[in-house]
């Protein structure tokens, strides 16, 4: 088999992916599509590793599913309708003042 095998799988902000990818990096050469993750995470990260692992950790303790959380973290939404439409993953209806509460949760790490 080719590459290793996966270990366990959970969903990582850009800012982890681009963490991981540049210690690879450190160890040898990028392969082509590891280049290509490396860039965009450089381009589009909105906050460093610590900082997206805290606000990940504050939007689960919220009871957002995983995905959900990364999803956010990685768009930092600046307003309310693309934080719903980000919220549409959950397939379950979010009450207002959540929406809210999440939405005061990201203005927090944005001015970060």
């Amino acid at each position: 088999m080719i590459g290793k095998e996966a270990g366990k799988k959970s969903p990582v902000t850009l800012s982890e992916a681009y963490e991981i990818l540049e210690a690879r990096k450190k160890d040898g050469e990028l392969g082509y599509e590891q280049k290509l993750a490396y860039e965009h995470a450089s381009k589009f990260k909105k906050l460093s590793v610590s900082k997206a692992r805290e606000l990940k950790q504050e939007l689960l303790g919220l009871g957002l599913s995983d995905i959900t959380a990364t999803k956010i973290v990685d768009i930092m939404p600046s307003d309310l309708i693309q934080l719903k439409q980000v919220l549409l993953i959950e397939k379950k209806p979010i009450e207002e003042d959540m929406v809210n509460v999440i939405m005061q949760t990201v203005q927090k790490y944005r001015g970060k």
